[in-house]
């Protein structure tokens, strides 16, 4: 199985935020705060597997909680609207996943302007 593609560097700089990273690169965990929000990002790169969870202050459950099994990867693109971090939906559509590229489907996350989660699909 491949490996998430993605460039972690290019998440330190988009989210603002050093990762808590588990021994041997297992995990890397990201916390950012904006009251009244916090969004709690893992990604498990050798399985591919990504969490999110937008929580917000005095709300004991996530207001939004995604999880992505076995998703190819990622990327953070900055467009002429804002920045965000764009994850490929798992295994659904042929081929490796290359993070330069858009991938059919996934979510994003919106750091610029705003905190936001919306869901993507490009024409193939």
């Amino acid at each position: 199985m491949p490996e998430f593609s993605w460039e972690p560097l290019d998440f330190l700089d988009a989210l603002g935020v050093i990762p808590i990273e588990e021994e041997d690169g297992i995990s890397y965990s990201y916390q950012v705060d904006r009251s009244p929000l916090t969004v709690s990002l893992m990604i498990w790169p050798l399985a591919g597997d990504v969490e999110l969870a937008v929580r917000c202050a005095g709300v004991s459950t996530p207001i939004v909680l995604l999880n992505l099994l076995n998703s190819p990867g990622a990327r953070v693109v900055s467009a002429k609207d804002g920045k965000f971090i764009e994850f490929a939906a798992a295994n659904m559509f042929s081929g490796r996943y290359d993070n330069t590229r858009p991938a059919p489907y996934g979510f994003r996350l919106w750091v610029e302007p705003e905190l936001q989660v919306t869901t993507f699909s490009y024409d193939v």
